[in-house]
C-alpha cells in the first residue's frame, strides 16, 4: 500500500538506492519543492521515498477536482493510487474465438 504525503520539508526519507533523501537533498535534487506544492510517494511506513510529484500535475493526470483543497486532493490521490487494478475485458482474439466456437457447435 502506498503512502502520499505533502513534502513539508521537514523529514528525512530513503531513496530506494538506500541512500537519504535529507530535505536539503530533496530540495538539491528537487528544486522546484520550495517554489511549487509537492508530494512525496511513500511506503506504509513512510519511510522510503518512490517519487516526488508536483501535486498540480498529479491533479491534472488523474482528474482530481481542483475545488479541493491540498489536502483533500492528496487524500483522493492515495485512494486512486490503492484502488485494485480492475479486470481486463475480453479480448478481441477470445471473442472471435467464441464466436467461431458457436458456429461450429450451431452446424452440428
Amino acid at each position: 500500500m502506498l503512502k502520499i504525503e505533502k513534502f513539508t520539508g521537514k523529514k528525512t526519507y530513503m531513496y530506494p538506492n538506500g541512500a537519504l533523501a535529507t530535505p536539503e537533498v530533496i530540495k538539491k535534487d528537487f528544486p522546484a519543492v520550495e517554489v511549487f506544492t509537492h508530494i512525496i510517494e511513500t511506503d506504509e511506513a513512510g519511510q522510503v521515498c518512490f517519487a516526488v510529484q508536483n501535486l498540480a500535475a498529479v491533479r491534472s493526470q488523474v482528474g482530481i477536482d481542483s475545488s479541493l483543497t491540498e489536502d483533500e486532493a492528496i487524500v483522493k490521490i492515495e485512494e486512486l493510487r490503492n484502488a485494485p487494478t480492475p479486470e481486463p475485458g475480453i479480448s478481441a482474439e477470445e471473442r472471435s474465438a467464441a464466436a467461431l466456437e458457436y458456429i461450429a457447435l450451431s452446424s452440428m
